[in-house]
């Protein structure tokens, strides 16, 4: 449960960060660090969203066995 809350509060942040850049309330240089942290917190979470598919795909199949 505690990793679902850090996933929620990840995409949370992505979507502050989102909003700011395309509320133009950054400079050029402001919006391209934006778009580097989008881009490092996304792929961290599609990894995580990743493993947990993986490990409930896992359990899901050995409860069939």
């Amino acid at each position: 449960m505690s990793d679902l809350l850090m996933e929620s509060l990840a995409l949370q942040r992505i979507d502050l960060i989102a909003r700011m850049v395309t509320a133009n309330q950054c400079n050029g240089d402001d919006k391209e660090l934006a778009m580097v942290w989008i881009a490092e917190m996304t792929t961290q979470l599609i990894v995580k969203l990743d493993e947990y598919d993986e490990q409930e795909h896992r359990r899901v199949s050995e409860s069939y066995q």
